[in-house]
């Protein structure tokens, strides 16, 4: 049985106010998710907040299920971050999921960044998220997974971690990504996945802010840490996959792509 009797629910709706400040419209949750209120930063008139979703749980458990519902209406722009690493513990016979649905309005901006994933030992984790974008809207996604708990050397001992991603434009598929990764049925150090490295990033991103000479420079300053790739995705996007030794070395390469040409 999971800690709590039903299912974790998490809804978030914003829009611009009067003053031109980003704020909640709709705000729901149930234990153990929740959300703390908008921080403006210098931007705060330009329809900009930073929104963190919080866990007061210790992490994922057996039979665990959140349901996660994000609506951004017009001119609306939100940096969503999350408190601290996510931590997957040893699901025993079941597993724990996580289903999300993102919906971006006319002129809105997601940068959504939770700190990496940690997949205990023996864990079994499944995700799906949906995302739609509507006229002019811009799209940060990105997640980190590492290989376990790597200063215990507990790596590549969860038994599966499943992520899909879904990317709509005004109803229309325009890519998809599903990540797969079961130990057991294949060597995840090999050349063709983790290549002897313990972290892994995938970041999405639509916008016009970025070009793929850019991406390239980046690119060629993290080889030295790292191993990295960028594909170019229709409708002005790109999928940027990072191979490192440590989160924060990931985090930083994410940092330095967004910031770089966003609103911040």
């Amino acid at each position: 049985m999971s800690a709590y009797a039903q299912e974790s629910f998490l809804k978030l709706k914003t829009r611009i106010s009067q003053t031109g400040k980003c704020i909640f419209e709709d705000a729901f949750f149930t234990p153990p998710l929740k959300l703390i209120s908008p921080f403006y930063g210098k931007n705060e008139n330009n329809g900009y907040a930073e929104i963190m979703l919080i866990s007061v749980s210790a992490g994922l458990m057996k039979d665990d299920s959140q349901k996660i519902d994000i609506e951004l209406s017009k001119g609306c722009k939100v940096k969503l971050t999350s408190q601290s690493f996510e931590k997957i513990h040893d699901t025993q016979e079941g597993c724990a999921k996580r289903d999300t649905q993102i919906l971006l309005g006319k002129d809105t901006l997601l940068d959504f960044s939770p700190l990496p994933i940690i997949p205990f030992a023996h864990s079994h984790f499944k995700g799906k998220t949906v995302i739609n974008l509507e006229i002019n809207s811009e799209l940060f996604y990105s997640e980190i997974i590492c290989a376990g708990r790597v200063s215990r050397n507990e790596i590549f001992a969860f038994k599966n971690f499943t992520s899909t991603l879904k990317v709509y434009r005004e109803n229309k598929a325009i890519f998809s990504d599903n990540t797969i990764l079961e130990p057991a049925k294949l060597d995840l150090s090999n050349m063709c996945m983790f290549d002897g490295f313990t972290h892994y990033l995938n970041l999405i991103a639509f916008t016009p802010k970025i070009s793929l000479e850019f991406l390239h420079k980046i690119s060629k300053r993290f080889s030295n840490i790292g191993e990295i790739g960028v594909s170019q995705l229709p409708y002005g996007g790109f999928c940027v996959k990072a191979l490192s030794n440590t989160a924060e070395t990931l985090l930083d390469l994410r940092e330095k792509i967004v910031k770089t040409n966003t609103y911040l």
